[in-house]
């Protein structure tokens, strides 16, 4: 039976906001995928107001998975 192991890559809003995110963004990932790791899911998590009950993400989530050795 094959096992595996999790991790979880959290960005906040205000990494999203850097001018180099996504030259950043790219990088960690390439070198994730060169350890094995494997993009499973992103997931956007929202705050949102009591009186607007309008939602604005404030980080997103990651979750990558690879065999145990």
């Amino acid at each position: 039976m094959d096992k595996f192991e999790y991790k979880i890559f959290n960005i906040s809003r205000e990494h999203l906001k850097r001018e180099s995110f996504q030259e950043e963004l790219m990088n960690t990932l390439n070198k994730l995928g060169e350890d094995s790791w494997e993009l499973i899911n992103v997931e956007g998590l929202n705050e949102s107001s009591i009186l607007w009950k309008v939602g604005e993400t404030t980080d997103i989530l990651f979750l990558f998975k690879r065999r145990k050795a």
